[in-house]
């Protein structure tokens, strides 16, 4: 992923979970990128007002072109929040739980 361009993501309307995936790749499946991608949204009033306000709903499985722009706006590029993974790794969630 370290050189994959998502300048696909500025162009047109995409699946939510391909959105997801961009930005949350530490996951084994895309329902649980999805999850933490509606989950972090949730958690960031303001990203969460202006996407409402936008037409995201917690059923919305299609992005704007509009709400995409939100997102890149608050998060940057899926590659950039990578790198802020890589550099900071309590961001990073693990493809599976290590057993104790």
């Amino acid at each position: 992923m370290d050189n994959q361009s998502f300048d696909w993501l500025l162009h047109g309307c995409h699946v939510l979970s391909e959105v997801a995936v961009a930005y949350f790749p530490n996951y084994r499946y895309s329902c649980s990128a999805v999850k933490a991608f509606r989950r972090t949204i949730k958690e960031h009033a303001v990203l969460l007002s202006q996407l409402t306000e936008a037409g995201f709903t917690p059923h919305t499985t299609t992005l704007t072109p509009q709400q995409i722009a939100i997102i890149v706006r608050f998060w940057g590029m899926p590659a950039f929040a990578s790198e802020m993974i890589k550099k900071n790794s309590y961001l990073a969630v693990s493809k599976m739980k290590k057993k104790i």
